[in-house]
């Protein structure tokens, strides 16, 4: 299990997705009109609407559940079987789907799908089968994005839907194969008994995932209410836009929790793991948003003037997403070690409750800032959460150097808020080479195991890391 090259590999899907996808709502503003543009990101929602609602066994207990057993070489195919069978089993739920419009009715075989999908992948990156999730992620979205441009061309939107089946189709079938390889020919394995077990486990996982998904849109449904469509749009595009540093970090994270697992179970301790993992994703974290925040403000300068009104609200969202991200990482290492994931639940119903006053405070007084600034103080009270319990859980360990970077978050945040020009930002980003290095943020020690890990071709990687240690 090499967190590294599995960390590429899922780099290779986000980019695949950040390009494909750019160059298709590009064309799709473009050439259709605002209603087939609307019903695209209606079957968008109802992605996210069944990962949030329809995933009754949490991915997240699926994945560490898969590597412990695959840490151990117990992995058996019936566990897979009964872990495959929960999308069948809430199938008859997508047929709500009836009442609505033609389009979406056509949307359930493929809803099932992707939910289906999602299930496999947690269970293919539990037993380290990054390679072949890679594969099969990127022919999907190049199938989701790319092909289905001929339905955006005609305008279709059944042709459109009929495309992503089709691309589901070729997923899952591909999924399986991997799957029936590696442990045997699989059937849905119908076990009400374990099933429950697991959904009692993950229930507060996901409970979380739905306050999530409310607490996550709070700030664009009230924006919407009470500005309007237009500042929505605004508000809309300074999100898209300041979440692509957190995307990238995302592919990162999102080998900690099976490799935290893996290793778990074979033994090691959580806290050294949360520690490095810590800290170098904080490296990463604060050189992506000194990086970012600049090109951000060019890009919209000289390609979408129309969004010039909403920089700041991207500045903000941006280091709302970004700079949390190193310790909400921890959230993992929690999951890997079994600890009580009851107050997740707490969390996300103080989030959800946060992102809704809040946004309805501010907005109303000052503009969409108001939104951003909401989802800065909810990033800032669910980062102390997540700190403050991986402490008291026993699963991370708070020395000077963590405790160094806990203090650059804030200060970071505030220099490139209140610091103009963007152009200063080398100045930020020579002061944080030098803590690292003036600290010894990153010791020898840890070089040499991040280098056990690299594959060949990045080894230049060790150099750069070589001079701030």
């Amino acid at each position: 299990m090499n967190p590294i090259k599995n960390a590429l590999k899922t780099l290779s899907v986000t980019t695949t997705n950040l390009i494909v996808a750019l160059i298709f709502f590009i064309i799709t503003a473009k050439i259709t009109n605002p209603a087939f543009f609307g019903k695209v990101a209606i079957i968008q929602l109802l992605e996210v609407v069944t990962s949030a609602f329809f995933c009754i066994v949490p991915t997240q207990i699926i994945t560490r559940e898969i590597s412990y057993l695959y840490a151990r070489k117990e992995i058996d195919k019936k566990i897979v079987e009964k872990f495959l069978s929960f999308p069948f089993l809430v199938l008859p739920v997508f047929l709500i789907l009836l009442l609505f419009p033609n389009y979406v009715k056509l949307a359930i075989p493929y809803l099932f799908l992707y939910l289906l999908n999602t299930v496999m992948i947690a269970i293919m990156v539990g037993m380290d089968m990054f390679t072949e999730s890679a594969i099969t992620g990127n022919l999907f979205l190049i199938i989701r994005w790319g092909v289905s441009i001929i339905a955006v061309l005609s305008r279709n939107i059944y042709l459109f839907l009929e495309i992503w089946i089709l691309g589901g189709i070729i997923s899952v079938s591909m999924n399986y194969a991997f799957l029936s390889r590696k442990v045997g020919t699989l059937l849905p394995s119908f076990d009400f008994a374990f099933l429950l077990k697991h959904f009692k486990e993950g229930l507060p996982l996901y409970l979380s995932s739905i306050t999530s998904f409310l607490s996550s849109q709070g700030d664009r449904i009230t924006t919407a209410y009470l500005l309007g469509s237009y500042y929505l749009g605004l508000y809309q595009f300074s999100a898209l836009v300041a979440g692509v540093p957190s995307m990238v970090l995302g592919a990162l994270g999102g080998v900690l929790l099976p490799t935290a697992s893996f290793y778990k179970a074979l033994g090691s301790d959580e806290k050294k793991m949360s520690s490095i993992s810590f800290r170098v994703l904080s490296l990463i974290s604060f050189l992506s948003v000194i990086i970012s925040i600049p090109i951000a403000i060019l890009v919209v300068d000289r390609f979408f003037p129309d969004y010039e009104a909403g920089i700041r609200v991207l500045i903000l969202l941006l280091l709302a997403t970004t700079l949390s991200f190193p310790v909400i990482s921890l959230t993992n290492f929690i999951i890997a070690a079994k600890k009580s994931l009851r107050p997740f639940l707490v969390l996300s119903l103080l989030n959800a409750s946060l992102v809704l006053l809040t946004s309805y405070l501010l907005i109303p007084r000052i503009g969409i800032i108001g939104g951003a600034i909401s989802q800065v103080i909810v990033s800032i009270i669910s980062s102390s959460f997540i700190l403050v319990y991986a402490l008291r859980a026993s699963t991370f360990l708070l020395g000077r150097k963590e405790s160094i970077l806990l203090a650059m978050m804030p200060l970071i945040g505030v220099y490139e808020v209140f610091i103009d020009p963007p152009y200063l930002d080398l100045l930020l980003l020579l002061f944080v080479i030098l803590l690292f290095k003036f600290f010894k943020i990153l010791t020898v020690d840890d070089v040499k195991l991040i280098q056990s890990f690299l594959p060949s071709r990045l080894k230049f990687v060790i150099s750069i890391l070589k001079v701030i240690i």
